[in-house]
């Protein structure tokens, strides 16, 4: 780690999922350091998108 960062920093190479026609990235980045990323047209938060979300991840551990 660089001298004075207490940051820490995390590098991973992934590929991209296949896709059918250009849109947008979609960088998803899910607890035990894994990570996807897709292209889409939908809409992060649509129903349509490759990758549902179901909320934060505070009301989803808690049953909320």
């Amino acid at each position: 780690m660089p001298e004075g960062h207490t940051d820490i920093f995390k590098e991973k190479i992934v590929e991209v999922e296949k896709y059918d026609e250009a849109g947008d990235i979609y960088m998803h980045f899910f607890p035990n350091d894994e990570v996807r990323v897709v292209v889409s047209n939908a809409r992060g938060a649509s129903s349509a998108h490759p990758i549902i979300h179901y909320g934060k991840p505070e009301t989803i551990s808690s049953g909320k």
